[in-house]
């Protein structure tokens, strides 16, 4: 009656682990896989985020533009009512009598043309100056400045070629009054004369290029000159030149960009993986190394270490999940634990073979590194 007991615990015991062993039969992938998959694979990721990093940038490389920039000056004296002069007025490059001056108009005209297209800005503006000086003109008694025209802006977009054309008109009277006051009121010998300033500034900081970027034309207008004939002086515009751009690095496509950041992330959680698996072939105690010297000293009177592998082949696999359910079978069958070193300090079996059947326990590191990780 006994003997038929004890079948029927065994016949349970079997049936249990068999239901054990089909909902926990999982595959296994061995230490070696994992730690040369955790490696491969920090590679391989960090590669394409770099390659993905290097598609998005552009790389412009440093160069020299050649460009030219003229200007063209014409003005037109207009004249008070008199019985000598028929005309309206009188162009450049004359002699002119000051008195019979009404007023001056003045057309500037400015043109950029380069070799290659380019993008530039262009801010303008037109200011006059009145100057006294002494008669040597070496000393000034009285400067003032006028806003002619307030700043404008043009540019170019992808383009080689601007111009641009004021016209403005001088109250020669005005200024000349002054002149004459100033140098009446105290009796100084003086030298005077209105500068009118066209001045040009280019630039472009979003293409970080180097430009002379000052442009300027001028006339100059004799002024507090009686019954004497005067004659004007100005100066134009020819220059050529070349723009340096410097070279430089865009970000030119966001998306690889953030395609790059992906991957650069994942392969980093893929070193963090492969540190710590290999943070496991030390030779020092690992928790493996302790819970497995903890089970040989606590059951060494029931565990008997071996160095053939249980055999697999024809016989029934029950896969046990604690080593404690293990010792539920050996206290039902009365068999010694085998204790089979397959990995040092990563992966061992604990088993006890009966009739076709292999009651096994599988202990590996990195599974005790997983549940402290959970436990965390």
């Amino acid at each position: 009656m006994a003997k038929s007991n004890k079948n029927v615990s065994k016949s349970k015991l079997n049936n249990v682990n068999d239901e054990k062993s089909k909902t926990n039969n999982k595959v296994y992938i061995g230490f070696n896989t994992r730690l040369f998959f955790s490696i491969f694979m920090f590679i391989i990721l960090l590669i394409f985020g770099f390659v993905f990093a290097f598609k998005s940038l552009d790389f412009i490389e440093q160069k020299s533009i050649n460009y030219s920039e003229k200007s063209n000056l014409d003005c037109k004296v207009y004249l008070k009512k008199n019985e000598f002069y028929s005309e309206e007025y009188l162009g450049k490059n004359m002699l002119y009598v000051a008195s019979l001056i009404d007023k001056i108009t003045i057309d500037f005209n400015y043109n950029f043309t380069s070799d290659e297209n380019i993008n530039l800005d262009f801010e303008y503006k037109i200011i006059g100056k009145l100057l006294i000086t002494d008669s040597d003109e070496k000393n000034s008694y009285f400067e003032k400045e006028y806003v002619l025209l307030e700043s404008k802006n043009t540019s170019i977009t992808d383009g080689n070629n601007q111009s641009i054309k004021e016209n403005i008109e001088i109250d020669y009277g005005y200024y000349n009054t002054i002149a004459n006051r100033f140098k009446t009121s105290y009796g100084v010998d003086t030298s005077s004369k209105f500068v009118i300033y066209f001045v040009v500034n280019k630039d472009n900081s979003e293409e970080n290029i180097i430009i002379n970027n000052v442009s300027l034309m001028s006339i100059s207008i004799p002024l507090s000159e009686r019954a004497v004939n005067i004659s004007m002086d100005y100066q134009d515009i020819n220059n050529t030149n070349n723009i340096i751009s410097n070279s430089n690095v865009i970000i030119d496509n966001i998306i690889y960009v953030i395609v790059a950041v992906i991957f650069i992330i994942i392969s980093l959680v893929m070193l963090v993986k492969s540190i710590r698996l290999l943070t496991l072939l030390k030779t020092d105690k690992s928790n493996y190394d302790k819970y497995i010297n903890k089970l040989l000293t606590e059951y060494d009177r029931l565990i008997v270490e071996t160095s053939t592998a249980p055999i697999t082949s024809g016989n029934n696999i029950i896969r046990i999940n604690k080593f404690q359910e293990l010792l539920d079978v050996r206290d039902n069958l009365k068999l010694p634990i085998m204790y089979y070193v397959v990995n040092k300090h990563q992966k061992c079996y604990f088993y006890i073979t009966y009739e076709n059947k292999i009651y096994l326990n599988v202990v590996k590191a990195i599974d005790l590194v997983e549940n402290d990780d959970k436990k965390k």
